[in-house]
């Protein structure tokens, strides 16, 4: 199978014009036989830097009425599933990260990031589903979320041969050797230790005083970086991927009841983080080593 990750220019805030541009992408996606494509976080409308006075209020679209589907109508003519970021506003009024899966000739779903960040208004969602297309299980995570081993863990235990990840990378104000190394390195982690392929999207350039290195890569289940962006640069990268490659063959990771041990000192390593959110501060039973 054939996956892309589009690497976006860094766009100003507000601006919809992500969506020609990636139009664009899918011809040159069917051209190539490309059947995935991921876009980057918020590509559509941009990610608010709410520090600098921006609202993502101001360009959250609803799914339930229709808001989403008629600013994406351009991409649904196409055979190609398409992944793209922007901001929800549910009917409730709350704001989430989130990403539209096209598939077609519709919305056909919805991932909301879990892990937002700090000091920000958008919610964290609570859900990983397992998405399909054809026979391959996938699982979508955003940006943030790759930081974390729990979300991407979820996605492969329950059967995720490939994860998406569209990302944005452009709110920093200075350079970040640090930054730029976990933008190339988490990928191969989570690969790696899932035995999955990840495809990240992320954006590239400068608006004003933030930029984005350009993180965009595709890695295979050896951690083998397939394809990578250079930084700064708006660019497609295609790939072939053995969609069913984890299930069928590489069963690395997924033998732990092998030691219940180690199991059991990592349910007590997560009941010592919900206990010390209560008050309970009992190193002893949530941090004990194994035995």
């Amino acid at each position: 199978m054939k996956v892309a990750a589009y690497q976006a220019p860094c766009l100003p805030f507000g601006s919809m014009d992500a969506v020609g541009l990636i139009a664009e992408q899918i011809t040159a996606c069917e051209a190539e036989g490309v059947e995935i494509l991921c876009c980057p976080e918020s590509v559509i409308g941009g990610l608010a830097h709410e520090s600098d006075g921006q609202s993502p209020s101001d360009v959250a679209l609803g799914v339930d009425n229709g808001e989403l589907r008629d600013v994406v109508a351009p991409l649904l003519r196409t055979s190609v599933l398409v992944i793209v970021g922007f901001t929800e506003r549910d009917p409730g009024g709350a704001l989430y990260s989130s990403a539209a899966v096209l598939a077609d000739g519709q919305v056909a779903a919805i991932y909301r990031k879990v892990y937002p960040g700090y000091r920000t208004v958008i919610r964290a969602g609570e859900h990983l589903p397992i998405l399909r297309h054809g026979s391959t299980p996938f699982g979508i995570i955003i940006c943030n979320d790759i930081w974390y081993v729990e979300p991407a863990r979820l996605l492969a235990a329950g059967g995720a041969a490939l994860l998406f990840v569209p990302t944005n990378g452009g709110h920093l104000r200075a350079p970040s050797a640090g930054f730029r190394a976990r933008g190339h390195n988490l990928p191969i982690a989570r690969a790696v230790e899932n035995s999955t392929t990840v495809v990240v999207a992320d954006v590239a350039g400068q608006q004003g005083e933030r930029f984005s290195y350009g993180s965009s890569a595709i890695v295979d289940p050896d951690g083998i970086v397939l394809a990578k962006a250079t930084s700064s640069t708006e660019t497609l990268l295609v790939a072939d991927v053995e969609p069913n490659r984890r299930i069928e063959a590489d069963p690395r990771g997924w033998d732990g009841h092998t030691n219940p041990a180690v199991n059991r000192a990592f349910l007590r390593l997560s009941q010592y983080g919900r206990e010390g959110q209560d008050g309970n501060d009992d190193r002893s039973q949530g941090l004990a080593p194994v035995d």
